[in-house]
């Protein structure tokens, strides 16, 4: 079994960072292999709206890393991805990720299909003490899921984390992702 994460953060060592690589850990236990990508050191250019992955059978004309990560994501059981809060919503980096998974959106009809039986888990980081913003991340992550056919298994929200300080202070919550990554089969 093999999963990738997605931090969809500017910064790979951030909150985000910290806690998909707790997940990696308690994956580690129960024998999954995964993949890391933070999104804010990868080479991804934005959608540029040409249209051409809807005539030239879903193929991006954009080479970049992208091809790196989707090579991986079509090979994983488990898409796990994060993000913070920024503003309210997903971060700019997960947002540009989104746009360029247009070639493999069920809305385009010339799609390169994403293979069946994927399972996704959602990750939204706040500074705020409710979840009404971590709610809309999920949402998002959630909605991305369903447009590539990936079925959301799982989610974590956490609240009250403006610094990575804030984090480490926060040993329940470095916890619950452990968890989230050890328990992770039994949401498959």
């Amino acid at each position: 079994m093999k999963a990738i994460c997605i931090i969809g953060s500017p910064r790979s060592k951030g909150s985000s960072g910290i806690i998909i690589d707790r997940i990696i850990e308690g994956m580690k236990e129960v024998s999954i292999d995964s993949c890391r990508y933070c999104l804010g050191n990868m080479n991804i250019n934005y959608c540029i709206g040409c249209k051409k992955c809807y005539e030239d059978g879903g193929i991006c004309v954009q080479k970049d890393d992208m091809d790196i990560i989707m090579k991986d994501l079509f090979e994983a059981d488990i898409i796990i991805i994060a993000s913070p809060s920024y503003w309210g919503d997903i971060t700019g980096q997960l947002k540009v990720f989104f746009d360029r998974n247009t070639p493999y959106c069920d809305t385009n009809e010339k799609r390169i299909s994403i293979p069946k039986g994927k399972k996704g888990i959602s990750v939204a980081i706040r500074a705020g003490q409710t979840d009404r913003e971590n709610l809309h991340i999920i949402e998002t992550i959630e909605h991305y899921y369903g447009h590539l056919g990936i079925k959301p298994v799982g989610s974590l929200s956490i609240r009250g984390i403006d610094t990575v300080e804030d984090l480490y202070k926060n040993k329940e919550e470095i916890d619950k992702a452990y968890e989230l990554g050890k328990n992770i089969i039994n949401l498959l």
